[in-house]
């Protein structure tokens, strides 16, 4: 077997799976099925664009070298919009459209017709160079955002290696006459090294996107297991961990902190009267009234059923209290519609103060829920300071 018939398996078998992981990702994995399909459509265009150099029994010499040279540039916008979707940056359609028509239409009627493919590949190389350029420019700030520096400078990193690959193409294409070290080989070789080059690009772009992608999918899960999927919300196990961390910083050097817990009033009645939609409509709304009225430093969390919790750190009971009544006054303003009635809501909240080394967490909790409770008792729509912690409270 030829060397070129085990590059061309190779082709095939390499673009075959990136395919087949891109459709995977769009329909099972919840990858945005837009970013899949044209990361799918770059994957088919260059798997091809690659397979036609060492398809010699395939048309002649310059068709091959056309319909690659517009092939690569399909395949590179279709990189581009990909990332466009999946970032969430502004389409650049018309750009995109105008470049795969102009570089198609100038292999076909200058590079074939006219038999000058040597320009075919100088436009084809200089588009992609071009295209994979911007591609990094506007991507950079994005990945660097969402993910981190390394993630950011690893893909500009992979993309900058293509806009010089495809520059150099273009510009051994313009100047044939000048020796480059690379002209010294046969023209198998020099055709080897190239598809060679090119594939090893591809795969390294189609790991850097799939790094990228499971990423963002770890980021949801882990998004995911700290939040309520309802609210929005920290969840229970979310909080509980803050607090444990804010209780040893309480223990280590002394700083305090405050501890919310809240209730929404008549909860149990809205549900009955209204049904569950309704109920959710309420405990959304609170939910987003507690953490529009809370500091950026606190931390508001839904604690279960129609309960919250809410950890204020650095906070005395004065300052406590002010962020509580706060809560409760911004809580009363809210008004659902539904149907042909609205509805009015309310909250009671229990409130415990940790400022001393030496209570346990778990007493700290229990004080504010027997707070809680004393709200609901003395009639709702209060908060109520919990009682000062007993002697002794900190387990051994």
């Amino acid at each position: 077997m030829e060397a070129r018939h085990l590059l061309l398996a190779f082709v095939l078998l390499t673009h075959s799976l990136t395919t087949v992981m891109w459709w995977v990702a769009g329909s099972w994995l919840g990858l945005s099925r837009k970013a899949a399909r044209h990361w799918l459509l770059a994957s088919l265009a260059n798997g091809i664009a690659l397979a036609l150099p060492v398809l010699h029994e395939v048309g002649t010499s310059d068709q091959r070298i056309a319909l690659a040279g517009s092939l690569v540039v399909l395949g590179a916008v279709s990189l581009r919009r990909g990332l466009q979707f999946f970032l969430k940056i502004r389409l650049t359609d018309a750009a995109h459209t105008s470049l795969v028509v102009g570089v198609t239409l100038f292999n076909l009627l200058v590079g074939l017709s006219a038999g000058w493919h040597a320009s075919g590949v100088v436009v084809s190389s200089l588009a992609m160079s071009w295209t994979l350029g911007r591609t990094t420019r506007e991507t950079f700030q994005p990945l660097r955002t969402e993910f981190n520096a390394v993630t950011a400078w690893m893909h500009s990193g992979m993309l900058s290696v293509a806009v010089i690959v495809f520059a150099l193409v273009a510009l051994t294409s313009v100047a044939p006459g000048v020796h480059w070290p690379w002209m010294r080989w046969s023209n198998e070789a020099s055709e080897f090294a190239m598809v060679f080059s090119s594939l090893a690009m591809s795969i390294l772009a189609s790991f850097v996107l799939g790094y990228i992608v499971v990423m963002r999918l770890v980021r949801r899960l882990e998004h995911l297991s700290h939040h309520d999927a309802l609210t929005g919300l920290l969840n229970r196990r979310a909080i509980e961990y803050l607090l444990d961390r804010e209780d040893q910083r309480l223990q280590r050097f002394g700083d305090p902190y405050a501890v919310l817990l809240v209730d929404i009033d008549h909860f149990k009645r809205i549900n009955d009267r209204l049904g569950h939609a309704a109920g959710d409509a309420v405990l959304c709304a609170v939910s987003r009234t507690l953490q529009a009225q809370a500091r950026e430093v606190d931390r508001v969390a839904r604690y279960g059923g129609e309960e919250f919790c809410i950890l204020l750190p650095h906070t005395l009971h004065d300052g406590a209290l002010q962020a509580a009544e706060r809560l409760r006054e911004a809580v009363c303003l809210i008004n659902i519609p539904w149907g042909d009635e609205h509805i009015s809501v309310s909250i009671s909240t229990g409130m415990a103060c940790a400022s001393e080394p030496g209570e346990s967490l778990q007493s700290l909790l229990k004080r504010a829920d027997e707070a809680l409770y004393q709200a609901k008792a003395e009639g709702r729509n209060r908060v109520v300071m919990a009682s000062e912690r007993p002697r002794h409270s900190r387990q051994a």
